[in-house]
C-alpha cells in the first residue's frame, strides 16, 4: 500500500494516538512492550510516515495497532479505502493486460507454425512436381539383327543401321621376370632368375661405401673396386650371354642388386657375401 497521501496519514496517526490515550497508556510503556523504539512511535503519531521505508512502516503500525486491540486491515480500509480500491483496480487491469499479451503471443506463435507448415508443404509439392519425368518423344525399337536397342524420333524417321561389332585390341603382354632363392648358407646365397625378355638389365645401387667384384662366366664385369654411397653400376646383358653372375661383396648391406627392375632381396648372415645369380630364359 502507498502512504503518499499525507492527509490520510495524519488522520491515521491522530486516531492511533487518540486510542492510546483513551486506554491511558504511556508511549514509553507501549514502545517497551512491542519492541519498537519510542522515537519511531512518536514519528508515527505525528504523521511523519515519510521517514520510514514502507515495509518497516507497515510492520510498526501493525504491532502498534495489535497492541491497542485494533484490526490493522480495518484501519487501512477506514483511512485509505479509496486509495486501496484504486490500487486493486490498477492491479486487476495489469493482470488483464498481461493475460491478453500472453494470449496474443500464443496466437502469433500458432500463426507462425501454420505458415511454416504451409511453406514446407508447398516446397515438397514443388520438388515432387519437378522430379516427375517428362514424356519422351523417342521410341525404342528392337533391331532384330542386333542385341542393342535403337532409338528413333517420331517426327524425324531415320534409317536403322546395324552397328558393326568392334573387336577389342589385344594388349601387348608385359615382360615377366621372376626371382627365386635356390639356397642360402653362411656366406653364400644362390638365386635363379627366369625372364621372357631377350636381354637383362643389371643395376647396382650403393647406399654406403662397398668393395665388390663381379664376373659373368669367364668375363670380368667389375675386377674389384670400391664404390661410394650413391654410386650406381649398370650393365645390359644380351640373351646369348645369359649365365651365372658371381658377386664377391665386402658389405652386402651396402648394395641393392636388381635385374629387370626385380630386386634381389635377402637377409645376409654376415656382411661379406658370395652371391650367385643364374639368369635363364623361359
Amino acid at each position: 500500500m502507498d502512504f503518499s497521501n499525507k492527509e490520510n496519514n495524519q488522520q491515521l496517526a491522530d486516531y492511533l494516538r487518540e486510542q492510546r490515550q483513551n486506554r491511558h497508556l504511556n508511549l514509553e510503556d507501549v514502545a517497551d512492550k512491542i519492541g519498537v523504539p519510542i522515537q519511531h512511535l512518536k514519528n508515527i503519531e505525528n504523521g511523519n510516515f515519510d521517514r520510514f521505508d514502507t515495509f518497516y512502516l507497515k510492520m510498526y503500525i501493525k504491532k502498534y495497532a495489535t497492541y491497542l486491540s485494533l484490526n490493522v486491515e480495518e484501519l487501512y480500509q477506514q483511512f485509505y479505502g479509496t486509495q486501496i480500491q484504486k490500487e486493486v483496480e490498477v492491479k486487476i487491469h495489469k493482470q488483464k493486460v498481461q493475460k491478453r499479451n500472453r494470449n496474443l503471443g500464443r496466437v502469433a506463435g500458432l500463426v507462425c507454425a501454420v505458415l511454416v507448415i504451409a511453406l514446407g508443404v508447398f516446397y515438397v509439392v514443388d520438388v515432387v512436381k519437378n522430379a516427375t519425368p517428362k514424356a519422351d518423344n523417342n521410341i525404342v525399337i528392337n533391331n532384330p539383327n542386333s542385341s542393342e536397342m535403337v532409338e528413333k524420333d517420331e517426327e524425324t524417321p531415320e534409317t536403322l543401321e546395324e552397328t558393326p561389332t568392334q573387336v577389342p585390341e589385344e594388349k601387348p603382354q608385359q615382360p615377366v621376370t621372376t626371382v627365386s632363392m635356390v639356397s642360402q648358407q653362411s656366406k653364400e646365397v644362390i638365386f635363379d632368375i627366369v625372364t621372357d625378355q631377350t636381354e637383362a638389365d643389371l643395376k647396382l645401387d650403393f647406399t654406403a661405401p662397398c668393395w665388390l667384384s663381379l664376373n659373368l662366366g669367364d668375363q670380368s664385369l667389375i675386377p674389384g673396386e670400391t664404390y661410394q654411397a650413391g654410386g650406381v653400376f649398370e650393365q645390359k646383358i644380351a640373351g646369348d650371354q645369359f649365365g651365372t653372375l658371381e658377386f664377391n661383396v665386402g658389405d652386402a648391406t651396402a648394395v641393392k642388386i636388381s635385374v629387370n627392375n626385380q630386386v634381389i632381396d635377402f637377409e645376409p648372415s654376415t656382411p661379406h657375401q658370395y652371391i650367385k645369380i643364374n639368369i635363364k630364359t623361359e
